[in-house]
C-alpha cells in the first residue's frame, strides 16, 4: 500500500457500473485503497442523478455497498432506493464524491434525449454535495442491442452534454478514455470483465492525479 492518497476519504456513488462484481465496484475502490484512501462505494442499478437526492422507491434492479476493499458480494437483486446523498455526506464526511452516472439518463432506444430533464437531474445532485469536491465519470461506448438500444451516437451526445452540465464537478469523459468500437459488452451497455478492466484502468489514470492534487490542497 502506498500513501499517495492517505487521509483522503472518497465516496463513490453510481448506477449498475458500480453495483456488480468485476465492474467498477471492484476496480476503483481496490486501487484507491491501495493508494491509501478511505473509500466507500454505493451502487444502485438504473438509478439516475436525482434519485440520490430524493430516493425513488420504485427504482433499482440491484444494489451494493462496499466499504474499502472488502470482498465484493452478490448485489441485492430487488428494487432499491439509493441512500440520500445528504445522509451519506453526514455519515462518511468525504473529501471527494465520485459520481459514475450517465447511461441511465441517456434515453437509449428513444428518438430524443430530454436535455432539460437531464439538466434538472444533474443539477439536483451537484447542488447537494456541500463542501465535498466532486469528480463525475460519464458513460463510455457500448454495443447496440435491442434490450437497451444504446448507440455510439447517443452515448457521444450524452457524454458531450454532461461535460457542460456537471460543474463544479470535474468531468471524466468515458468516450475519450477508450477507442470507439473497442468496448465489448454482455448486453450492449455493461462491459465484459475485460472491458471493465480497460475502462477502470483508464479512469484511474485520469483520476489518480486529480485525487493527489485534492489531497495536497
Amino acid at each position: 500500500m502506498s500513501a499517495l492518497l492517505a487521509g483522503l476519504t472518497v465516496l463513490i456513488i453510481g448506477d449498475s457500473h458500480v453495483t456488480f462484481k468485476d465492474s467498477l465496484l471492484t476496480l476503483l475502490p481496490d486501487a484507491y485503497v491501495s493508494a491509501g484512501a478511505k473509500v466507500v462505494t454505493y451502487g444502485v442499478c438504473s438509478s439516475t442523478a436525482a434519485d440520490w437526492v430524493v430516493p425513488n422507491p420504485n427504482n433499482g434492479c440491484g444494489a451494493a455497498q462496499r466499504i474499502g476493499n472488502a470482498p465484493v458480494g452478490d448485489a441485492v437483486m430487488k428494487p432499491t432506493s439509493p441512500p440520500p446523498i445528504a445522509s451519506l455526506l453526514e455519515k462518511w464526511h468525504p473529501n471527494v464524491v465520485m459520481v459514475v452516472l450517465g447511461d441511465t439518463m441517456a434515453a437509449y432506444g428513444q428518438s430524443e434525449m430530454s436535455k432539460n430533464w437531464v439538466d434538472e437531474q444533474v443539477k439536483t445532485l451537484t447542488s447537494s454535495l456541500g463542501d465535498a469536491a466532486c469528480i463525475w465519470v460519464g458513460p463510455t461506448w457500448g454495443e447496440f442491442s435491442p434490450r437497451y438500444g444504446k448507440t455510439d451516437k447517443r452515448a457521444q451526445e450524452m457524454a458531450g452534454f454532461l461535460k457542460t452540465e456537471v460543474s463544479p464537478c470535474t468531468y471524466v469523459d468515458g468516450t475519450q478514455l477508450m477507442a470507439q468500437g473497442s468496448v465489448k459488452t454482455i448486453d450492449g451497455v455493461h462491459p465484459t470483465a475485460a472491458s471493465y478492466r480497460q475502462w477502470g484502468d483508464a479512469i484511474l489514470a485520469q483520476t489518480m492525479p486529480m485525487l493527489e492534487k485534492l489531497k495536497k490542497n
